[in-house]
């Protein structure tokens, strides 16, 4: 089966999700996949520095023109048409650097990954895309663009399957039209390293993703920490974070700890690989991860590989990978946040560092989850059951726009 990935190519949390399956891919099927990407206007440092996590890629560099919206609407319908342009065009060209492909599968995230890319290389029936290659879409994320235009989803139907990696997103899409039975759950995988059960653990480890300051909880986590600091004092544990936002300590994020009083205890490591995250988790204590939105699935799933217990809210995709082997805490939405997540944060992160025991049980049944349900070998056998059972009977363009 040749398989071909459409995915953002530099070291960003997409970038190695599409690393890792193109890897289990080729593991099982023995054929090389296939990865086309381009720059994606992000901004990102990893973006703007061409820092590629694909080993090889048919990359192909095009012009970005940025979202901004005038307040002119001659200005905006101009701007408008411009961009849709250049997203018809960037969409052939996936069309035609993956044209030899039985299975094109699409990593849907924003910029030039974003909805109106997948819908215009969705509409496309050209010679650069043969009708017989399936067409997959995973939904990352959703983008404002589709959620301000509904009635735009309905394009999804032209896919032949529709992965997303939470229950909570594919009842989205759902909603926004998709039909269910093109709709599937496969999880963020996770390799599986051999754990050393001699080796020392201590501190409190924290993903901030790709943007550290938006849905990750990262205010009630420092109130939470000024809390632990008041109890324990010197002995309170240091709090490593890191994430997909690059090599340079967000000042934000510094600003924050200085407010809450806990600069000395935040260790910013910032944008490390897999393999240093996977030896940070399997000597870290407790993993944090009190989100309000966007996605964990990627750390929580490292954590579950490494044994390491997690404290988490009920968002974020965060219970269809944890299960009930997570440690969850139920904060009061809305303003109220911040002020009640720190207090029960701070709470269960005190009860896992006074009992080894407590942490050792919940590791080993959090190992025994990834074992079962998140390696990636699980993933690429799901994956591939799906693209060989999409388009059995292919609906392309039934209720689509």
């Amino acid at each position: 089966m040749k398989v071909s990935l459409i995915c953002c190519p530099f070291k960003t949390s997409f970038g190695s999700y599409a690393h890792a399956l193109q890897s289990a891919l080729e593991r099982k099927t023995g054929e090389k996949v296939q990865w086309v990407g381009t720059n994606c206007g992000c901004g990102d440092p990893v973006e703007v520095n061409r820092d590629f996590e694909a080993k090889e890629c048919d990359y192909f560099e095009f012009p970005i023109l940025v979202d901004f919206r005038s307040n002119s609407a001659w200005k905006r319908k101009l701007r408008g048409a411009a961009r849709g342009v250049l997203v018809a065009r960037k969409a052939k060209k996936y069309a035609e650097l993956s044209q030899h492909a039985e299975v094109v599968h699409f990593q849907q995230i924003l910029n030039a990954y974003g909805s109106k890319g997948v819908f215009s290389w969705l509409r496309q029936s050209t010679p650069q895309q043969p009708s017989h290659a399936k067409r997959i879409v995973t939904v990352h994320e959703l983008d404002a663009d589709q959620t301000e235009s509904p009635e735009t989803n309905l394009t999804y139907n032209r896919a032949d399957a529709v992965i997303a990696h939470c229950e909570e997103m594919r009842r989205q899409l759902i909603q926004l039209g998709v039909l269910p039975e093109k709709v599937h759950v496969v999880l963020q995988g996770t390799d599986l390293p051999a754990l050393d059960p001699n080796q020392k653990r201590e501190g409190l480890v924290f993903y901030g993703g790709q943007k550290i300051m938006s849905g990750k909880g990262i205010e009630p986590l420092f109130k939470a920490m000024a809390i632990i600091q008041k109890q324990l004092g010197d002995s309170t544990p240091k709090l490593t974070i890191h994430g997909h936002y690059g090599p340079v300590t967000p000042e934000s994020g510094k600003k924050l700890a200085a407010e809450n009083g806990i600069e000395r205890l935040v260790i910013w490591a910032n944008q490390i690989s897999d393999e240093q995250i996977m030896n940070l988790y399997a000597r870290s204590q407790v993993c944090l991860l009190p989100y309000s939105g966007s996605f964990a699935g990627q750390p929580a799933s490292f954590a579950a590989a490494s044994a390491l217990p997690v404290v988490c809210t009920r968002k974020a995709g965060l219970t269809d990978h944890l299960g009930d082997t997570g440690i969850y805490i139920d904060a009061k939405p809305g303003n109220q946040f911040a002020e009640s997540a720190a207090r029960l944060l701070a709470d269960r992160i005190l009860e896992l560092l006074q009992s080894q025991t407590l942490r050792e049980q919940t590791g080993a049944r959090l190992r025994a989850r990834a074992e079962q349900l998140l390696g990636w070998d699980t993933i690429a056998d799901q994956t591939l059951e799906i693209y060989q059972c999409a388009g059995v009977s292919k609906t392309k363009g039934a209720k689509a726009s």
